[in-house]
């Protein structure tokens, strides 16, 4: 690592130099704050390790210009037991932490290796970040639908804004759940929580204490208290799916936090302070469910400050050929096959579709196309019978019969591979262990 010693007196810089190399470490020295902040512009260093008193200032004194030269180093501060207060006051101000005079040059060592450690992780976490906010890029960028790409802006737009709250409007399957990610890794939350909620999911009791948390006490089996989503997101992001479904009062509740920034727990007098982007979703047409009196009118307008609308699969002929290629590059390596490229066939095949469930649909379309293929290229007969029907194949064909031969090959081999456990069958295969009973029944593979 490089470190950067600052401390006025020679005979400690004599000792520690020579120590910090012997460990490793490129090394260079300073006496005074502005020589030290010189080194810190022209050697960015890694690490500081920063005297309290200087000829020309204090520690606290070189926190406050560092920003502005490196804000990257670690600072660890070396102090006089009597200055412990200063340097507890640098730690709040941003240093790592500090070492008290005369220096235990094994505990110097020790810090020196957990601080490289920390800085390591950090950089993973960074590098992990990028890779995640490409992976959620290339998902769109291939998109060459006028819609889609102006989808695209705005999401980019929205993203440089964290504090707005946004409404994304579309049919189900439309991918609202991705944009509302794309909008936090894309943003400046991306470091914190990205917490969802499917609105419709829950009763309206559990509703409240799982998106406003609860203390002990406030309902029959409340014995501790829980921070809700809220809390947990604190500088992230909340994700309300189906926000539409949400009960009026609850809605009155989630229009004080949006508002006020503040929310009290049930059951609490306290009120906490909270720093989340809401990101709400929904198929509903709110302002209708808005004069129908289902919905506020304060809090739609308190949602919808930036509004995207998906459009449907259906409308873009294009995406789809795009969507499917993707899809299939992508769940190929997931079951680990190797198949040819997606024939013309396949693919008017699948412009043809109306595809009621839209992205998702198609997602689950090539999934179970892939998992149940057995040559070397997918074919029409791999689609559902509803797809391939609309290119000329009926549900009499020798191309069904061969689908279904496929599909209980499939279910002999994982049947054998997990000993007739059908729970780890059916978690294996993708279905519900229901659907797969059914399954065993018609193939008479009990």
């Amino acid at each position: 690592m490089k470190i950067l010693l600052i401390d006025d007196e020679k005979p400690i810089r004599d000792l520690m130099v020579p120590f910090l190399e012997d460990l490793n470490n490129e090394v260079q020295s300073a006496p005074t704050i502005t020589e030290g902040l010189e080194k810190a512009a022209s050697f960015k260093p890694e690490i500081i390790l920063l005297d309290v008193h200087l000829p020309d200032g204090t520690g606290l004194d070189f926190l406050k210009k560092l920003p502005g030269v490196h804000p990257d180093a670690s600072v660890v501060l070396i102090t006089a037991n009597v200055d412990v207060k200063i340097a507890v006051e640098a730690i709040k101000r941003g240093a790592e932490d500090y070492l008290a005079k005369p220096l235990n040059l094994d505990e110097l060592e020790i810090l020196l290796k957990q601080i490289g450690e920390k800085r390591g992780l950090r950089r993973d976490v960074i590098a992990l970040r990028g890779h995640q906010k490409e992976l959620y890029r290339k998902d769109y960028l291939f998109l060459s639908d006028p819609q889609m790409q102006k989808v695209y802006e705005q999401i980019e737009q929205v993203a440089g804004q964290p504090s707005v709250t946004v409404l994304i409007l579309g049919e189900t399957g439309t991918g609202k759940e991705h944009v509302a990610k794309l909008l936090h890794v894309l943003s400046s939350r991306t470091a914190s929580p990205f917490m969802e909620l499917h609105c419709g999911a829950m009763p309206e009791n559990l509703l409240e204490s799982e998106l406003f948390g609860y203390e002990p006490g406030a309902f029959t089996d409340a014995r501790r208290s829980k921070p809700g989503l809220f809390e947990v997101a604190n500088g992230g992001t909340v994700f309300l799916d189906e926000v539409g479904e949400l009960p009026l009062a609850v809605q009155t509740k989630l229009l004080k936090v949006l508002e006020q920034k503040t929310l009290r727990r049930l059951g609490g007098v306290k009120e906490t302070k909270v720093d989340v982007r809401v990101v709400a979703a929904t198929n509903r047409d709110l302002k209708l469910e808005v004069k129908e009196g289902r919905f506020r009118a304060d809090l739609f307008y308190r949602l919808n400050v930036a509004s995207i609308s998906l459009p449907p699969l259906k409308s873009r002929p294009e995406d789809i050929k795009g969507l499917a290629r993707f899809f299939f590059t992508e769940l190929s390596k997931v079951f680990n096959k190797n198949l040819k490229p997606l024939s013309n066939e396949i693919l008017e095949a699948l412009v043809n579709y109306h595809w009621p469930g839209n992205v998702r649909e198609l997602k689950n379309v090539m999934e179970r196309a892939i998992l149940y293929a057995k040559g070397p290229a997918l074919t029409i007969k791999d689609l559902p019978q509803e797809i391939f029907e609309k290119s000329g194949f009926t549900k009499g064909s020798d191309q069904s019969l061969s689908r279904d031969e496929a599909e209980k090959e499939n279910i002999q081999k994982a049947l054998k591979s997990f000993k007739g456990n059908n729970t780890k069958v059916a978690k294996h295969l993708g279905i519900s262990r229901t659907t797969l009973i059914a399954k065993i029944k018609k193939y008479k593979l009990e």
